[in-house]
């Protein structure tokens, strides 16, 4: 057993919780005010069956890890360690190679907070004068300065680099730390950032990890530079201000995204405590699923110039790759129901006044970036007007690109009276008609709607089990032990996979994408390597394919089994929630559990579960559900 399984074998997720959320025993199951977000009536529910919870109001769930990593705003490694000590489990000792990369770490994290308390010192001395002076015209104060650790880098070539030699930090080290740029010709060193506003940039913990500089002269370039690539620095994974933000973003339940330095800090500085900026770059996907452990709901806050349109199509690509989505039921025409996808989350564009940023709408009048708020608009209502605003329209052929380029975002308006209002509005936008912008969206619909599965099998048990594993720990485990034995299965994920699996250890495996063995924490590579262990070798059950080709084949068997295995445990846990909103009589979280408990069930007929084959065979008359021999005949066996 890995020190993970150990971990949670030893704890009880209602023990775990209950230490910091008030449960009451509801039927089978605990309940209490969510944790995650402001609620009157509680929506949290705690299941001790499955080991895992939910809530019902903000989406939040998961499992004992997933809750002390959302809660504790910790990573991964840290929220095992942390349970690890509560359950009493010795996590097996690093190797060297491993104790290395922790020493650098801590090192480089040291570096960093000195090279932040020089940077604060300068900006208080008589040398930072010039720059309190444009903070102060920027409308920056005092509090805000120390809050976000701002400071200043000497106009001078080796002022940080003699500083922190003189505190013992070696010149090889300074450079991994990207504070330092070698000479030309490697003969010493210099500070990467001089005569510049800086900007410390931390993780989510608090610790500076990096840091930003704005040029003080206008001969300066670039205007903005930050620390290149290190061991603790990686900017596609950091949000500016995260570290400030998350508790607000948790409570006000959504998270604004900026595009500067600045208009972070006067949002926070104003009370608007759930802004965070992406430091100059493009989202990216890992920025993401940053925000979405906290909240499904973005909002992108952009100036009204074309590169800030540019900025907000690319952003809305990214998200609608990291975020998960769902399946929602759409009435036919014929009284049936089919269920086609949508994003799991809200995504919002607020769109600013013309030629103005919002640290200076903020600044000027708070009442106007309030409204900007209240008045974001949908995706669907910016990607129209954008689209029609970019068209040829003078053109035939201008007109029927521009409705190509529309058709994605139509194809996910489920709701008829809706998808038929985007309709008549890009129809107008276009100065087309609306009939013909209907067939091409039926057209593109035939295209892209895969065939309906003849009907669902019952058999959702055709996966062997082994001893001590539920169902879905072993069809879990294999399907990673796939994906990492076979890397070119990763191309094959489907959106929103991470939401099938049950265990936060695997969707933290999931989320590294096809990284090596040897690129994972240490407890997470072991586990990995157990899992491979289980799966492979003489007497595996069930065992790894062989070749790429029978591979292929496991893996679409495992979609289907995890899709399956989803739907039928967050049925079970629906029903006994809905049971208990009944009887106490709460008429709205009935109402919602029971909207959500009828899309997984009407769902359930669309899954079709592989049958037995040769590398999944039907081990049910030889293993119980608790891993050991069984005492009955397998279902629909003969007597």
């Amino acid at each position: 057993m890995s020190a993970i399984e150990e971990v949670k074998s030893r704890l009880d997720i209602v023990e775990v919780i209950g230490e910091r959320v008030p449960l009451k025993k509801a039927g089978r199951s605990y309940k209490g005010l969510c944790p995650f977000h402001q609620e009157r009536t509680p929506s949290f529910f705690v299941f001790p069956e499955s080991q895992h919870y939910h809530c019902f109001g903000c989406g939040a769930g998961g499992d004992v890890f997933t809750f002390v990593m959302q809660l504790e705003r910790l990573e991964f490694p840290e929220a095992l360690q942390l349970l690890a000590r509560r359950a009493g489990v010795m996590l097996r000792p690093p190797t060297p190679q491993e104790q290395e990369a922790d020493r650098t770490r801590r090192r480089l994290l040291e570096i960093h907070r000195e090279a932040a308390r020089f940077f604060q010192e300068q900006l208080q001395s008589p040398a930072g004068a010039t720059v309190r002076a444009y903070l102060e015209q920027r409308g920056v104060r005092a509090e805000t300065v120390r809050t976000f650790g701002l400071g200043y880098a000497p106009d001078r070539w080796e002022a940080l680099f003699s500083h922190l030699r003189e505190r013992g930090y070696g010149e090889t080290e300074l450079r991994m730390a990207g504070l330092v740029v070698e000479r030309e010709g490697g003969a010493g060193s210099y500070d990467r950032f001089r005569h510049r506003l800086i900007f410390p940039i931390r993780d989510l913990q608090g610790n500076t990890v990096g840091f930003g500089g704005r040029a003080l002269d206008e001969t300066q370039q670039p205007k903005y530079l930050n620390s290149p690539q290190t061991p603790i620095f990686d900017k596609g994974s950091l949000l500016y201000g995260l570290d400030q933000a998350a508790s607000a973003i948790r409570h006000e339940g959504r998270a604004v995204l900026v595009e500067g330095y600045f208009d972070v800090l006067m949002a926070h500085q104003e009370g608007y405590k759930n802004v965070v900026a992406p430091m100059g770059t493009s989202l990216t996907v890992a920025q993401v699923r940053l925000l979405k452990r906290m909240t499904r709901r973005l909002y992108l806050a952009l100036d009204a110039d074309a590169a800030g349109r540019l900025s907000a199509r690319r952003d809305l690509e990214v998200i609608r790759e990291a975020m998960d989505e769902r399946l929602v039921p759409v009435p036919t025409a014929q009284g049936l129901v089919r269920f086609e996808r949508e994003l799991d989350g809200e995504v919002r564009i607020v769109v600013l006044p013309a030629g103005r940023d919002p640290d200076e709408v903020i600044l000027a009048n708070r009442a106007e970036w309030e409204r900007c708020l209240e008045q974001a608009l949908p995706v669907i209502d910016f990607v129209l007007e954008q689209i029609a605003q970019e068209a040829d329209l003078e053109t035939a052929r201008g007109k029927r690109e521009a409705v190509q380029q529309a058709l994605p975002f139509l194809a996910e308006l489920h709701d008829p009276v809706e998808q038929a209002h985007y309709i008549q509005r890009l129809a107008h936008l276009l100065e087309v008609d609306e009939r013909a912008v209907s067939a091409e969206l039926r057209r593109a619909r035939a295209r892209t709607t895969p065939a309906r599965p003849a009907g669902p099998e019952e058999d959702v048990e055709a996966f062997p089990l082994l001893p001590g594993m539920r169902r879905e720990e072993v069809v879990e485990g294999y399907f990673l032990a796939l994906l990492y034995r076979f890397p070119a299965l990763w191309e094959a994920l489907p959106a929103g996979i991470d939401s099938l699996l049950s265990q936060e250890e695997h969707r933290v495996l999931l989320g590294m994408l096809p990284a090596g063995p040897s690129d994972l924490e240490s407890e997470l590579r072991r586990y990995l390597e157990d899992l491979l262990a289980r799966f492979q070798g003489q007497g595996a059950s069930p065992p790894l394919p062989l070749d790429e080709d029978t591979a292929r084949r496991a893996f679409q068997d495992c979609l289907q089994r995890l899709k399956a295995l989803a739907n039928e445990r967050q049925r079970r846990e629906y029903t006994e929630v809905l049971a208990q909103a009944q009887e106490e009589g709460n008429q709205e979280l009935a109402q919602e559990v029971f909207r959500q408990l009828s899309i997984l069930s009407q769902h359930r007929w669309e899954i079709a579960m592989p049958p037995p084959r040769r590398i999944f065979p039907d081990a049910r008359r030889y293993l119980s559900d608790e891993g050991g021999p069984a005492t009955g005949r397998a279902r629909g066996e003969s007597r």
